[in-house]
């Protein structure tokens, strides 16, 4: 075993005895660390008691440009970091080289997005109807896709937030940040034609300030109903591979604003967000879209030219 390996032993003795870290925390500390000493004895030939900040540098960019998910590459760079907090304050090493560096970007990754004909499918298949709770979930989806807002948002609004006339939505978001969102006229058929059957939902209550009221602790529809509404209707359209939710919903509608033309800007404030850069994943998937297209143009084709 080498001096390499005894420290790791060492660490994993600490998680176990002074942190009482659970075997999985402990089985994926050991993987990720493992994972960085390899990187460390074959790129650079070093003890990891003598790398230095750049090598560590060096690692968490690796780790940026592969394919892992957002959460498995904060796991794997907090674990090379609490790893060195370790080392420095039991005296391994005289000073933390992981400390003042700041871990690389990794770029959220792109959100599923259904095309306009798969929507069409679901709307298709629970309309025209005359059952409460479908006539609900109708409403529920022409919302939100026409909204982009949030499930939470959504199955929270108060009755008085719709403005009928002006097509729009009193919306209060995250962090108490309140906006104002437009919605189209297949919206407001759905809530005009929901509205009409509301009182089915209010049941033994004598009235209910939310537009889709429970019986449940909150008053609402939680958000949790709504998805396992939302899939099994999907299922029922035949796209239960794509294991659509609301949060998918909401991505689609950002994506067709952008592919229709809207400003950017525009979309960020209609979606709530705080950062534009938040809003610009969705511009990945458009451009992505554009280049699939232009396979397609008859001069990308032509041979001959």
């Amino acid at each position: 075993m080498s001096a390499d390996d005894n420290i790791l032993l060492l660490y994993d003795e600490m998680l176990l005895s002074e942190k009482q870290s659970s075997n999985n925390t402990r089985r994926a500390y050991k993987t990720d660390i493992n994972a960085y000493m390899n990187f460390i004895h074959i790129k650079y030939d070093l003890s990891i008691l003598d790398v230095e900040s750049k090598n560590i540098s060096n690692w968490f960019i690796s780790l940026s440009n592969d394919s892992i998910s957002r959460n498995s590459y904060l796991r794997k760079v907090s674990s090379i970091k609490e790893f060195y907090k370790f080392l420095y304050s039991d005296g391994l090493i005289k000073f933390n080289p992981a400390k003042e560096i700041e871990s690389p970007k990794k770029l959220n990754s792109i959100p599923k997005v259904l095309t306009i004909n798969q929507i069409q499918k679901i709307i298709d298949i629970i309309s025209p109807v005359h059952n409460p709770n479908v006539i609900r979930l109708l409403a529920l989806i022409e919302i939100m896709y026409s909204t982009g807002m949030r499930v939470e948002e959504l199955v929270s609004l108060s009755l008085n937030s719709i403005n009928y006339e002006n097509q729009s939505i009193f919306v209060k978001g995250k962090g108490g940040r309140e906006r104002i969102v437009p919605f189209g006229k297949h919206a407001l058929n759905a809530i005009k034609n929901y509205i009409n059957i509301r009182k089915f939902f209010i049941k033994n209550q004598s009235s209910s300030s939310f537009m889709f009221p429970s019986v449940g602790k909150n008053g609402y529809l939680t958000s949790r109903r709504f998805s396992q509404l939302l899939k099994e209707v999907s299922v029922k359209a035949g796209l239960a591979h794509l294991s659509i939710s609301p949060h998918i919903l909401r991505h689609s509608f950002a994506t067709h604003m952008l592919t229709g033309g809207a400003d950017l800007r525009v979309l960020q404030e209609i979606l709530g967000h705080a950062d534009i850069s938040t809003v610009q994943i969705y511009t990945h998937i458009v451009d992505d879209r554009k280049k699939i297209a232009l396979t397609f143009h008859p001069l990308e084709n032509n041979k001959n030219l």
